[in-house]
């Protein structure tokens, strides 16, 4: 009998080399980022320095060097960016990486709460709330509690939304969020309180989870349940973090639980462009990251491939000022260019004009219009470009929503002014009257009926026939809004349309939209805007012209 031979798997020729070429694919910088051994890792990438592709690269080395891509977790701000960079690492190591955990912090809360949903008191086949039914869901969690938002001032589903959100996100609490972004309603929080506590209680009812439940609820369970906590540290091996400055308290704590075994961390990010601060942005987590963890290693990507050396030189001196930072000096890789300009102008206006003579300039000298960019930090900063541009007849597209006075807090407050200089148009009047809450279409037709018939509608503002006009529920509002109409038509106020605003602002329409709007400040700020524009006119009349 033939004795049984034995076979030894040969390791194959290539085995031992990487089939990527680091050294020729990254620079020294990113190398070394790539390249570098467990632990924590805080990589500041300034702008243009290549951070995706600094990631990408070091997943795949993490993979191609023996870790399990189950065993890897990438967290990242949108799924678009995780699935860009899961693509990318796929093509360079030419093997299926799909079991990395790859996707935004909801997405991967949500995969986690799926395999725990009891304990996190749900059914597995819990469904989630869009923005929109959160809000609405809301609406009705504020009838629940007794309350009627028609008859007492009290935020909207959106605005509770929002609130409700801000602080579960940065960790602070109720009272503060509503102290510090909405004072007007600390008179409400005890009301407030009671609505959220009924929408906590008809999600569990109904199975159903917000996009806030999705952190909430995961962080609850790994705080309360170390076997779960443990798994997840075990499971995932290695944790990488994209746009580390725009991770919130809620988010940062899940990221220091789940590194808290191996601790092999690395954060990816910028101190230099955390400005979403009012968003519930946290900057403490990256500018604090070595004093929590006292081993870690910090990296610099320094070489930026966006843009020129004069406007790096410019950005550096820039940045250099500030008073809490990691310092880094960004190194331009494209040849030179032209030097920026800083043009000091007196006011807004003079900026536009300056601003489309510039366009202009550039057209004639053979630049296509789709070419040029004009950009802004604010929306409501490009006000006057926008018409100055129309003003000059030059095409244009905004990127950045609506057009400025077609946005409708903008054409809301309008209409007071547009009734006031015509007491005929009907469409200002509709819209105005269908702010007031109780009011729909069928009592706004009837009462611009009354006003069509009527020889001077502005006269009888105060008259029992108009006040009759309005369901019981309404009538206080009406009032309300004849006195605005009152005091923006009182002596000489059409020759001053920036006063018009402003009184139409104050003496109701700030109301309506902190109840309606979870962004009432940034509304607010646009109208002001307005209100200086309007400062131009010497009449209502020939704002409203240029208006149109």
């Amino acid at each position: 009998m033939n004795s049984p031979r034995r076979y030894t798997l040969a390791s194959s020729a290539g085995a031992s080399r990487s089939r990527i070429d680091y050294e020729a694919e990254l620079n020294l910088q990113q190398l070394e980022v790539v390249t570098a051994t467990g632990g924590p890792m805080l990589v500041i990438a300034g702008a243009g320095s290549g951070k995706t592709r600094t990631l990408t690269y070091r997943m795949a080395r993490l993979i191609e060097t023996g870790e399990n891509p189950a065993r890897v977790l990438l967290l990242t701000f949108t799924n678009k960016a995780a699935h860009e960079m899961l693509r990318r690492a796929a093509g360079l190591l030419r093997t299926d990486i799909r079991r990395v955990w790859g996707g935004t912090f909801h997405h991967v809360g949500n995969l986690i709460l799926r395999r725990h949903a009891k304990v996190a008191g749900r059914g597995g086949n819990y469904s989630i709330l869009d923005g929109e039914d959160s809000a609405d869901l809301l609406d009705t969690c504020v009838a629940d509690v007794g309350l009627n938002p028609k008859e007492h001032f009290f935020p909207k589903g959106n605005v509770l939304r929002d609130i409700l959100s801000f602080a579960l996100n940065t960790g602070d609490s109720l009272e503060r969020v509503v102290l510090r972004r909405y004072a007007g309603y600390k008179d409400r929080l005890p009301d407030m309180e009671r609505v959220f506590d009924r929408y906590a209680g008809r999600k569990a009812e109904m199975n159903v989870m917000d996009f806030d439940d999705l952190l909430v609820l995961w962080l609850r369970l790994m705080e309360e349940r170390p076997e779960v906590l443990k798994k997840y540290q075990e499971q995932f091996r290695h944790v990488l973090v994209d746009e580390y400055q725009d991770t919130n308290h809620l988010q940062g704590r899940l990221i220091d639980l789940l590194a808290g075994g191996h601790k092999n961390l690395m954060v990816v990010g910028d101190d230099a462009q955390s400005i979403y601060s009012f968003r519930g942005a946290d900057f403490t987590n990256i500018i604090e990251f070595p004093k929590r963890y006292p081993d870690a290693r910090v990296y610099r990507l320094e070489s930026n491939y966006r843009s020129t050396p004069e406007i790096l030189h410019l950005a550096n001196e820039s940045i250099s000022h500030n008073t809490r930072q990691f310092e880094k000096r960004l190194q331009a890789e494209r040849p030179p260019g032209e030097l920026p300009a800083v043009i000091p102008v007196r006011d807004v206006l003079q900026q536009a004009d300056f601003v489309c003579q510039r366009i202009l300039e550039l057209r004639d000298e053979g630049v296509p219009l789709e070419e040029i960019g004009v950009l802004y930090r604010a929306h409501f900063h490009s006000m006057e470009v926008q018409m100055e541009l129309t003003r000059r007849g030059v095409p244009f597209q905004v990127r950045s929503g609506l057009r400025f006075f077609e946005q409708r807090h903008v054409k809301d407050v309008t209409a007071y002014l547009k009734v006031v200089v015509n007491s005929r148009d009907e469409i200002a009047w509709k819209r105005m009257l269908l702010l007031l809450p109780g009011v729909g279409t069928v009592t706004a037709h009837r009462f611009w009926q009354a006003v069509a018939a009527a020889a001077e509608p502005l006269e009888k503002l105060d008259s029992p026939e108009f006040l009759a006009l309005f369901p019981k529920r309404a009538k206080g509002e009406w009032r309300a809004l004849a006195e605005t109409l009152e005091a923006i038509r009182g002596e000489g106020m059409t020759s001053q349309p920036a006063e018009m605003i402003r009184l139409a602002v104050e003496k109701g329409y700030r109301d309506y939209l902190k109840q309606t709007f979870p962004n009432a400040a940034s509304r607010l700020e646009d109208l002001e805007q307005l209100a200086l524009f309007a400062e131009q006119f010497d009449s209502a009349g020939s704002f409203l012209s240029d208006l149109a």
